[in-house]
């Protein structure tokens, strides 16, 4: 929500200088008559445009301004990229000439709806770009007259298809943690409610600032996320916001002309930054424009940090990025612990583990190779049935209905076929879980072989005693009736 409410300001910050472009052209009408006023407004006018093709040109996101019957009056370089034209080809055209009918449709509708009702929209919605079609996340918002009136659509999207793809790999992953290990042990299951791992959205907040302090300070302020301009002889900082304030713990006037950024970073990424910096000026294209880096503050705290670098064109200064990732490196080793506590409790179980579904086999550890000696192959995706003997597979199958419909579990036994051919009895303890979005049966497995051998032999034993007694009983009772 907070990266949604970032491109809102932006949006709005574009739509600004749209305005008052729309303002100073209406002002070159009004004083056409004097050719000196002419020329000053048209200059004006150029030094706007300027300003507003800088901005637009820098942004990561894609942009474009639509008139009122949806037809494109410009782009940025990123968009038109995307369309294989130059950004001053797009004027006069519309998406239909760039997209299939029904999304064509779908956008130019979107246009009609916002400039209808007058208000800011934020849409989810398909893109095609080269046969692909991916997600993305557009804001519309209507560009209006010196009257208020609705004449054109100013929008800025950009793709999160990467961004929805992890959220629900990251979904799946911490469900299959769950089903296994909450029903291993009590205190994991304790260790699974607290992953509760955000997924950091790495957009791009790397705007060209404008030629002045002003300027520069009025955009760095409304980036939402801690920034600075660095001065490249020196690496002094030059300007900072109020966000970089709270990371550093720093007061602007502690900071401008005054820090270096080798006061916050420790020296092995230090020496790493200057490095790029130098290699950047020779080819900017050469050099990552994000990397992660120790940040120190004044209370000496050390943050993860993910920073975005980009070069000022025209000046020798870079403006900084930071998003602090302290979070997200702790969840990633709370990950990596609950992980090796998985494989120690199941793969090193002395008890076999598997996970069955619609009947197949999904997942094992090493304890059931001891137990039926298969090899991993040979056990992947195969249907359970055909490892349990033929005379105890009814009964199996109705263990597990029962257990379906709701009814309690309770341990029970079944012989299964080893691959050598011998038969073994096992004892099992199976409860339902959901297994990657879908319903599975988790089974826990003890050899009792040897203890089923025992009670046969003990039975087997006592059956001559057994007989004895009652042909005893026999001539007893005819003795008593006699």
């Amino acid at each position: 929500m907070k990266d949604q409410d970032k491109t809102i300001e932006k949006l709005l910050t574009i739509e600004k200088a749209v305005n008052e472009m729309v303002e100073l052209r209406q002002q070159i009408i009004e004083l056409k008559e004097s050719e000196t006023k002419r020329l000053i407004a048209n200059e004006a006018l150029q030094e706007s445009e300027k300003k507003y093709r800088t901005l637009v040109e820098n942004i990561p996101q894609k942009l474009f301004i639509k008139d009122k019957n949806s037809v494109y009056v410009s782009c940025n370089e990123s968009y038109a990229k995307d369309l294989k034209i130059k950004p001053e080809e797009i004027a006069g055209k519309t998406d239909y000439d760039f997209f299939p009918k029904d999304l064509a449709e779908k956008y130019t509708g979107d246009d009609r709806r916002i400039m209808e009702e007058g208000r800011l929209e934020n849409i989810e919605e398909k893109y095609v770009h080269e046969g692909q079609s991916f997600l993305i996340q557009t804001v519309k918002t209507p560009i209006r007259d010196e009257k208020g009136e609705s004449v054109g659509i100013l929008g800025i999207f950009w793709d999160i298809t990467e961004q929805k793809r992890n959220e629900e790999e990251l979904r799946k992953y911490r469900i299959h943690l769950e089903d296994l290990v909450t029903n291993r042990t009590n205190e994991l299951q304790t260790a699974h409610q607290l992953l509760q791992q955000e997924m950091f959205d790495r957009r791009q907040v790397e705007e060209k600032l404008r030629q002045t302090e002003e300027e520069y300070r009025a955009i760095l302020e409304n980036t939402g996320t801690a920034a600075a301009v660095i001065n490249e002889e020196g690496l002094t900082i030059s300007l900072a916001n109020r966000e970089f304030e709270k990371i550093s713990g720093y007061a602007k006037e502690d900071l401008e002309g005054k820090k270096k950024w080798a006061d916050f970073v420790s020296r092995e990424d230090f020496e790493k930054m200057r490095e790029y910096q130098l290699a950047r000026q020779a080819n900017p294209e050469s050099i990552p424009r994000n990397y992660e880096c120790r940040f120190i503050d004044k209370q000496g705290e050390v943050r993860e940090i993910l920073m975005t670098t980009a070069l000022i064109p025209g000046v020798k200064k870079s403006v900084v990025s930071l998003w602090d990732i302290s979070n997200r490196k702790r969840n990633e080793e709370e990950l990596q612990i609950l992980a090796e506590k998985y494989r120690a409790l199941v793969e090193k179980a002395n008890e076999a583990v598997i996970v069955i579904q619609d009947g197949l086999v999904k997942f094992f550890n090493p304890k059931i190779f001891e137990i039926t000696g298969y090899k991993n192959e040979e056990l992947a995706l195969r249907p359970f049935e055909e490892f349990i003997y033929p005379g105890d597979r009814e009964d199996v199958e109705l263990h597990f209905n029962m257990l379906k419909d709701g009814r309690p579990s309770h341990f029970y036994s079944f012989r299964i076929m080893h691959k050598d051919g011998h038969i073994r009895w096992l004892g099992s303890k199976v409860a339902l879980i959901q297994w990657e979005g879908k319903p599975a049966l988790i089974n826990y497995l003890a050899d009792i072989t040897d203890r089923k051998q025992a009670e046969e032999e003990l039975r087997n034993s006592i059956e001559p005693f057994r007989a004895l007694v009652q042909a005893m009983e026999k001539i007893l009772s005819t003795l008593h009736q006699g």
